[in-house]
């Protein structure tokens, strides 16, 4: 696209946009229906198309153009220049094992033993309403991976975690319905007398039996089969080369990240106070630039600190709590009414600039959420151009979790959500030419998927228990299914880091964890000082002291993160 002049048609009309939508702004019924907003008056967009500048005449329509150059080959650092070695678990020994444990065997409290639901084994089956009063105690002849079966059923959707002593290892899932079963390879369990119990999860389900056999662990090949360049074929080369760097980086070692608060360092400054290491990656977000929030003028605070990151030789990654763009300001779902569904049009926008956005609405061809829309990814975008513009790749991480339905971009489904992602890649990537990005999916649920060649790594959030240091093996093996292809996978957001010792043994080498920020990371009242409440200090420490685990001083020198 034309990246000289691409946000001068955005700059013109920001104020003409805000006297566009005056008409429904003062009205939050109006704002939030479609039907109002197509049925209007032909009269009331007269009044209004003064402010509409014209496609024909705006700055935007130029037909001078900066074309896109793809990076030099040669120039391009691949992952097989680099050299790590593979870390290996000691003390494995495999030994032939099956054995069955009834539910109903189980030292339990809060639980009932029924025996109405046909279909079980044993003398019956365990209703159960209070997990962690579920506790089953199991022996195992060596210290092993193991094929875990949970045989279960619910009158509804519910997740509950399966943990073995107080450690989660899997997640068993529930659907309306007959006994199922989940199953999940590769779980460790040490040599002689394990406790297994529930996790605190959606309860109200019921427990048939736990099998246990011996199993495999997890395969090296969901490490091998990543695609070669980036989805963008015009990516820049520092994120070409940030790419190259990720892929030698996976399954040989995992990336300390940590999110910071908006506006702020605190949490990457209480890292380095406490365990004289800072992150090698840092996740900042445009919460407060989303259009209803800074009406078109974003502050982009974050952009600021993460240019200095940059700078300073850290990874740079983006997220966007994205304030709804038009209806009740928020981006929980529970608290605006603004849907994808309200913006949705086979007009492909995606290419326009925004005066002939406008033109199609005043022409009642799309709806007033729709051009609202446009205007937040252009937004966005602006600032965006300022990281690319100093060269600074960005691992972009937009319209996270989804498939939970909590945020607004997920809570009208997966085909309504993967339109908005397409729409998002299509104009920040190919109109706005925003060619330092590394597009990063976390819708959370396979069903979810955009494709492909819509995004180059797949991530999932986990917020384990307080001190649950698990590596979360039983969904890493999961995700790797996801992509046909193959797609890195990251732990991008956790509550907990999960312990280094686990990653190595469990094989389950998530390509970077940033913990969130706040309470998971800080103690209580404090913005320096590193707190125990999810995850121990001296955890924190043996992670970041151990050779599995890469912190920014540890990044190569050649690895060129800005200009």
């Amino acid at each position: 696209m034309r990246k000289s002049l691409k946000f001068l048609c955005f700059t013109l009309s920001a104020s003409l946009l805000l006297a566009s939508c005056g008409k429904t702004g003062s009205s939050s019924s109006n704002e939030s229906s479609p039907s109002s907003v197509a049925s209007e008056s032909s009269s009331a967009k007269d009044s209004s198309s003064a402010d509409v500048p014209d496609s024909s005449s705006s700055e935007s329509s130029a037909n001078e153009t900066v074309p896109r150059v793809k990076a030099d080959p040669s120039q391009i650092v691949y992952a097989d220049n680099y050299s790590f070695e593979k870390l290996k678990a000691e003390g494995i020994e495999k030994a032939d094992f099956s054995e069955i444990y009834e539910a109903e065997t189980a030292a339990t409290d809060g639980v009932v033993l029924s025996t109405s639901k046909a279909g079980f084994s044993g003398e019956g089956y365990v209703d159960i309403s209070n997990n962690p009063n579920f506790e089953l105690k199991i022996t195992v002849p060596t210290s092993q991976f193991y094929k875990i079966t949970v045989k279960h059923c619910a009158d509804s959707h519910k997740e509950n975690p399966l943990t073995i002593n107080g450690q989660t290892v899997m997640n068993i899932y529930s659907e309306k319905g007959d006994w199922t079963e989940t199953v999940v390879d590769g779980i460790y369990i040490a040599k002689g007398e394990n406790t297994v119990s529930l996790g605190s999860g959606w309860s109200y389900f019921s427990l048939d039996s736990i099998k246990i056999e011996n199993g495999d662990a997890m395969n090296d090949d969901i490490y091998t089969r990543q695609a070669d360049t980036l989805v963008n074929p015009y990516a820049s080369l520092n994120a070409q080369n940030l790419y190259q760097y990720l892929k030698a980086v996976y399954g040989k070692r995992v990336i300390a990240g940590q999110c910071s608060n908006h506006g702020t360092m605190n949490e990457p400054n209480a890292l380095y106070n406490g365990l004289g290491k800072y992150p090698a990656l840092c996740t900042y977000d445009f919460i407060f630039d989303s259009w209803s929030s800074c009406k078109g003028m974003p502050q982009g605070k974050d952009v600021v600190l993460a240019k200095q990151w940059a700078k300073d030789g850290g990874i740079v990654a983006f997220d966007w709590h994205w304030y709804a763009p038009s209806g009740k300001s928020a981006f929980y779902a529970k608290d605006t009414d603004f849907r994808i569904e309200n913006a949705m049009t086979d007009f492909d926008i995606s290419m326009l600039d925004f005066p002939e956005v406008q033109k199609l609405y005043r022409e009642d061809k799309i709806k007033i959420e729709t051009v609202m829309i446009i205007a937040d990814i252009d937004n966005i975008s602006k600032l965006m151009q300022q990281l690319e513009d100093e060269d600074i790749p960005v691992l972009w991480r937009p319209l996270h979790e989804a498939s939970g339905g909590w945020f607004w971009w997920g809570a009208s489904g997966p085909e309504n959500y993967k339109w908005l992602w397409k729409l998002l890649y299509e104009r920040m990537t190919n109109y706005h030419g925003l060619d330092n990005l590394i597009w990063v999916w976390n819708a959370q649920n396979k069903d979810w998927y955009v494709g492909d060649e819509y995004c180059d790594i797949i991530a999932t959030d986990i917020y384990n228990p307080e001190h649950d240091y698990s590596s979360s093996a039983d969904l890493f093996a999961e995700m790797g299914t996801w992509s046909p292809n193959g797609k890195l996978i990251t732990l991008s957001e956790c509550g907990v880091m999960p312990d280094s010792d686990n990653i190595i043994r469990d094989n389950a080498y998530w390509l970077w964890f940033a913990v969130w920020n706040g309470e998971y990371l800080l103690k209580s009242g404090s913005i320096t000082e590193l707190g125990d409440k999810y995850t121990e200090v001296s955890e924190m420490q043996k992670i970041y002291d151990s050779e599995l685990v890469i912190t920014r001083d540890e990044l190569p020198e050649g690895l060129k993160l800005c200009k």
